[in-house]
């Protein structure tokens, strides 16, 4: 009979293989990413807003009781844009629904009132913020209907 040698390096080869695939399956699960919330900018007009002298915002997030909203309000103008920040507005979430009210300054309405008169645009760039999900949203205003051209 004889002897044959094993082959150290396969030998080598097979255990890390097999100490690879136990820490691979020791590690922990990374946690999911929470939802982000979804936002909707329910005041649709310059005019609107100008009446109402607000910006209203809608938050729907299925995690966490309460939302933070922020805004860049750009009103355009000449020879530079009008450029303001809106909030931080804190609102309760109920049901997983919430409204922001972001009001706006004297200023603000101020611009804004000329901006409609002049037939000029107004942007939003919206951020919330719910628990550690970061939801976005950029919308328009819209203009008045004699401003079509």
């Amino acid at each position: 009979m004889t002897w044959v040698r094993p082959n150290t390096t396969v030998a080598a080869i097979a255990v890390s293989l097999l100490v690879a695939a136990a820490a691979s399956e020791a590690k922990p699960d990374k946690p999911p990413k929470p939802p982000k919330p979804k936002l909707e900018l329910l005041t649709g007009t310059e005019q609107g807003a100008l009446r109402r002298e607000e910006i209203k915002v809608g938050v729907k997030s299925r995690r966490g009781e309460q939302a933070r909203v922020v805004a860049r309000f750009v009103v355009d103008g000449f020879p530079d844009d009008f450029v303001f920040r809106l909030g931080p507005e804190s609102t309760k979430l109920r049901d997983n629904d919430g409204v922001a009210h972001l009001g706006l300054s004297q200023r603000q309405l101020e611009v804004l009132d000329f901006a409609i008169k002049s037939c000029h645009g107004a942007t939003l760039a919206i951020t919330a913020t719910v628990g550690k999900g970061t939801g976005h949203l950029n919308a328009s205003l819209e203009m008045p209907p004699d401003c079509s051209s």
